[in-house]
């Protein structure tokens, strides 16, 4: 058997209880067996199995012993196999066992002396994480498909069966998923303004949006996790686990789709592409997080990754262009009519005045009169920028400027040529790109833009790192 080229695709985590999942053998891996585990059960020798190390070493990982194990009658957890099993009836004995015989020899030591016919088991379906002497079993419920009540008997010789795969049905989720994309839906993405773009993926029970596309799905649950990690400080870490590795599962499944937009996918597509913004920024808010997220510090791209999948939507739907347009979401994304000229002195602020003069000396003998916006990168950066501070402006004044708005209106908009002069540190260049900041002030308050630091939101933080690289 080939080795999976990713660590996840034979190994899944679930954060809430601190556990690794092999996907083929359906257990869970005790943390210090993890090497062992690879080498001898799927021969994936030291030139591969250092990757998997890397990745486990990131997880929370508990030891058996400490594993808090799923409230009763919860979902079943994906990968493991689902057991028909018996449950002790004594009063207030919550023993669990495979088979009669075993149940029988239960009752026998431990409840002596109590009629056999008060101690039959009930029959219950149950999982366990861990085998050998770790084994311990736990109930769950799983949503009847029949219309007769299923026929439970004691499991000396059957095979158990296995759970390959988490469903996307809301109705088979997870219960902390559904808790997740129930967050979402009633808190987060009004927050976010995202209902007019999210709507059509909210009726799953006769749409089923997220059952078809898990990228957008997973991209739900992981923005979710983030708020609720910021919501939560006792329980930050766990959160943020949690939206790391759906994270982790929704953009192998978005690139794959993303490379063939259709009628059917890029409502999708394009909200994934937004909750990816999101992610971006919040996860970067951690206490002791520097990153910079308006900057690359990479030799390769003048701006990071995120920016760089966002300017790519407009080159990706290209295809389907006419029917984007048709969408709420394209309110937000689609080009301005004052592509081709855009004058001065009605989108001038203020504030620009003066970079005008800077970019082009001549530019105040033109004033009222048009620019050809590629007249140069640096004064197609301004006219743009001119341009977006009275976009911002408008959208303020209508209650609805959010993140979006925000990286629309300038950094999706500026020519290639603009951003490789930000790449050299171009110091005009950086100076716009320190205006364009002023812009991402007013979204200070919201909690991914601030995080955990409410003196020190990203705003500023993004001045501060480009006077960094100017002087």
């Amino acid at each position: 058997m080939a080795v999976p080229t990713e660590p996840t695709e034979l190994l899944h985590y679930i954060p809430q209880h601190r556990v690794l999942i092999c996907k083929e053998c359906q257990y869970a891996i005790q943390p210090s067996a993890i090497p062992r585990h690879l080498k001898e059960m799927h021969k994936i020798y030291r030139s591969h199995r250092q990757r998997y190390i890397d990745y486990t070493d990131q997880l929370d990982l508990a030891k058996p012993d400490h594993v808090i194990l799923p409230e009763a009658n919860e979902g079943p957890i994906p990968f493991l196999p689902i057991i028909d099993g018996l449950a002790c009836g004594a009063s207030g004995c919550h023993h669990l066992c495979a088979t009669g015989k075993r149940m029988k020899m239960h009752c026998n030591a431990e409840h002596p002396g109590v009629p056999v016919v008060d101690l039959k088991g009930n029959p219950v379906q149950m999982q366990t994480f861990f085998r050998g002497n770790q084994l311990r079993y736990f109930v769950v419920h799983q949503p009847q498909t029949n219309s007769h009540p299923e026929q439970h008997a004691a499991v000396e010789n059957k095979e158990p069966t296995p759970v390959t795969s988490p469903s996307c049905d809301l109705q088979e989720l997870a219960a902390e998923d559904v808790r997740l994309l129930e967050h979402f839906q009633t808190s987060l993405s009004r927050e976010l303004a995202f209902d007019a773009i999210m709507t059509p993926c909210w009726d799953t029970a006769e749409s089923g949006v997220l059952a078809r596309y898990s990228f957008l799905k997973h991209g739900i649950l992981s923005c979710s996790a983030l708020h609720l990690a910021f919501l939560n400080p006792s329980k930050r870490q766990r959160y943020r686990l949690m939206a790391a590795h759906h994270q982790n599962i929704a953009l192998p499944d978005f690139r794959s789709a993303v490379k063939q937009p259709t009628v059917d996918n890029c409502v999708s597509l394009l909200a994934f592409t937004q909750l990816l913004i999101v992610h971006c920024f919040g996860a970067s808010q951690d206490e002791d997080g520097d990153d910079d997220l308006l900057l690359a510090h990479g030799h390769n791209d003048p701006f990071p990754d995120w920016l760089q999948v966002l300017r790519s939507t407009c080159h990706i739907f290209k295809p389907i262009e006419g029917y984007v347009r048709t969408l709420p979401i394209a309110m937000i994304m689609a080009e301005d009519d004052h592509q081709g000229k855009i004058s001065a002195k009605s989108y001038c602020d203020p504030r620009l005045d003066k970079l005008f003069n800077l970019v082009n000396p001549d530019a105040s003998k033109q004033a009222g009169e048009p620019f050809e916006v590629h007249h140069s990168p640096l004064l197609s950066a301004l006219t743009l920028l001119s341009s977006a501070f009275s976009r911002a402006h408008e959208a303020q004044a209508r209650n609805n400027y959010s993140l979006c708005v925000a990286l629309h209106v300038w950094p999706v908009r500026v020519p290639d040529a603009y951003l490789g002069l930000v790449k050299q540190r171009h110091p005009v260049a950086l100076v716009l790109l320190a205006h364009y900041c002023i812009l991402l002030l007013p979204l200070e308050g919201s909690w991914y833009m601030n995080g955990y630091r409410p003196d020190a939101g990203i705003g500023r933080r993004s001045i501060s790192d480009v006077k960094s690289s100017l002087y």
